[in-house]
């Protein structure tokens, strides 16, 4: 009887070790294409209009999860793939929080990014929780700098311009800080393109980090 409960206890104890050991492997794990910001870095307050054409501030941030890239829409290549793997992933990375997750599409190029070309433009992901937006330089140089991605205006005259702008993605928390960035595999000859499973794989793991700090 003794020697039962004594094989009953040290079952207990080692699928109490198991759980505990794989509880710790998952919150030490690291992310292989994402970096967590060891502290949150709170946004300045900005002044964007949506696709719809309503304003977006800061306060649109609060209350939700949010994936802001950058980007144009007569970008040939990297923006409609990462798009279209952002709008794709995008249910079930909002299964994995408790709240909403919003992707936001920030276009760099408001001269020729109208309200209806990005609204036409977004629709077209047909995934109500895209959002397209822009602004004026004097409004998006500071707010994509904020962010840690980048862009570039050309100089050409030419009505087909191409402008340079980050491939990454950046992770905005509820309370409105920037908290984390996704980057895309840099492969030689390969566009720098998010990768669906892997942003799927990294992100329950930039959860365990923030949560753990």
């Amino acid at each position: 009887m003794f020697r039962n409960l004594l094989y009953v206890a040290l079952a207990v104890a080692a699928m109490v070790a198991g759980v505990l050991l794989y509880q710790f492997s998952q919150a030490s794990a690291e992310p292989e294409l994402a970096l967590v910001y060891p502290q949150p870095r709170a946004l300045a307050d900005f002044t964007l209009t949506d696709q719809h054409g309503e304003t977006v501030n800061r306060e649109r941030l609060y209350g939700q999860w949010t994936l802001a890239f950058v980007g144009y829409t007569y970008c040939p290549d990297i923006c409609p793939l990462t798009l279209a793997k952002l709008a794709g992933v995008q249910p079930d990375l909002a299964a994995m929080v408790k709240q909403p997750l919003k992707v936001w599409f920030i276009s760099v190029d408001p001269n020729r990014d109208t309200t209806e070309q990005l609204n036409n433009y977004v629709s077209y992901f047909e995934q109500a929780n895209v959002l397209g937006m822009t602004a004026g330089h004097d409004q998006l140089f500071p707010f994509v700098r904020q962010l840690g991605l980048m862009y570039a205006l050309s100089s050409t005259t030419q009505a087909d311009y191409l402008v340079d702008h980050s491939a990454s993605v950046a992770l905005i928390n509820p309370q409105g800080q920037l908290v984390a960035m996704f980057k895309p595999p840099m492969q030689v000859g390969e566009l720098p393109v998010i990768n669906a499973e892997q942003l799927l794989a990294d992100f329950p793991l930039v959860l365990n980090k923030l949560n753990a700090n």
